[in-house]
């Protein structure tokens, strides 16, 4: 059971902190100076009563603090389709899950992603049984059926992330649809200014996205989000970004400076996505940035340049319902089990595959990457 601290939560943390800068150190000084620790503070009996009253409190507290962990994975870009041209072709991401069945792209990280407390994925497609709404004037249009979105939860998958390039492909009728898709198979979705509120243990964590695209032609739809949010009593806010430039195993000035945007409205983690490629991690302004994942499930492309990826879990610390920090793991992967094919089915990295796939993302992390890193909340 959730333990409550004086009138809430928050409020109980920030008394917490004050005792501890002003009245610990009142009895530390007194046992220095060999005297009683009561006849130390103010002379004045208005003061002494309230004041050994705070450092019983402050005991107490300490005592029943409660810290309450949550794992949240997170993985890149999932192209659940083909492109529109595709749609009849042979050995495509459809013909292969006609064959091999729903749980082929996802099997061999079901296991990871049903022993965390929530997965978040980046939707690079539509989800919708026909092309009406086609933007063909796209160079890359990708859509899947549907019934493609159960692939999600059956592997564990709680959430995708819609704010990117590939969710606008068939405008208005490709966007109704794969929500509705999304809706049905019992899955959640953030981005747009689509927002998602998730809660447990008693702690509430805000999911929302934007592509930089639209960042730089309004920038106020990332702060409406991230206040929305805050005004929902989100202890903690990510928030993920499409941004970049494609295949760049660098992040970019214009990167940064939307990470500073957002983390200044109050994100708490980014989450970066489309290069297409892995890219650094670092502590930025208080806030963890993870700049590029990379590609997970990739139908969009038969002869990939690349298939290094990775997923990254995110042990996030809570006290007393504060947020204090998160333990970072990055997990590479390979977006295919049998390459150079394009298998459309993601596999954890091994041997050299890992090592070459951390030293490009410690490449572009000005502090290095370990296999476990921790950092500070704000």
């Amino acid at each position: 059971m959730r333990k409550w601290c004086w009138a809430s939560r928050k409020s109980g943390a920030g008394f917490f902190r004050f005792c501890t800068a002003w009245i610990l150190p009142c009895f530390a000084g007194a046992r220095k100076a060999g005297r009683s620790s009561l006849r130390t503070f103010p002379a004045s009996s208005r003061w002494r009563w309230p004041c050994l009253l705070c450092a019983c409190w402050l005991l107490g507290a300490s005592a029943a603090a409660e810290e309450t962990v949550l794992t949240l994975t997170v993985g890149g870009d999932c192209v659940l389709g083909t492109r529109e041209e595709w749609q009849q072709e042979e050995h495509t991401f459809l013909t292969v899950v006609a064959e091999k069945g729903m749980d082929w792209p996802l099997r061999n990280l079901r296991e990871i992603f049903l022993a965390d407390d929530m997965t978040l994925l980046n939707l690079e497609c539509v989800l919708q049984g026909d092309s009406q709404g086609h933007d063909a004037g796209k160079q890359y249009t990708f859509r899947g059926d549907p019934a493609y979105a159960r692939m999600l939860p059956r592997a564990g998958v709680a959430q995708v992330n819609v704010a990117n390039n590939h969710f606008i492909g068939f405008r208005e009728p490709g966007q109704a649809s794969t929500l509705a898709a999304l809706e049905a198979a019992g899955g959640a979705y953030s981005g747009f200014g689509h927002l998602y509120v998730w809660e447990a243990e008693g702690i509430r964590i805000g999911f929302g996205g934007c592509r930089e695209t639209v960042w730089k032609e309004t920038p106020r739809a990332v702060r409406k989000d991230i206040l929305a949010l805050r005004e929902a009593d989100c202890d903690l806010i990510i928030y993920s970004c499409h941004w970049g430039r494609e295949y760049s195993p660098t992040h970019n000035r214009t990167q940064e400076r939307m990470a500073d945007y957002a983390i200044q409205c109050g994100a708490d983690i980014l989450i970066g996505a489309h290069p297409h490629v892995v890219q650094g991690v670092e502590k930025r302004n208080g806030a963890l940035v993870l700049w590029s994942l990379g590609n997970l499930v990739f139908g969009g492309t038969h002869d990939m340049t690349t298939f290094d990826a990775m997923l990254a879990q995110l042990e996030l610390h809570f006290r007393d319902g504060e947020y204090t920090g998160v333990q970072l793991r990055l997990l590479p992967v390979l977006t295919s089990g049998a390459i150079p094919v394009n298998d459309f089915s993601p596999v954890l990295a091994q041997g050299e595959d890992k090592k070459r796939i951390l030293e490009k993302v410690a490449a572009d992390s000005p502090g290095g990457v370990a296999d476990v890193m921790w950092f500070v909340g704000k």
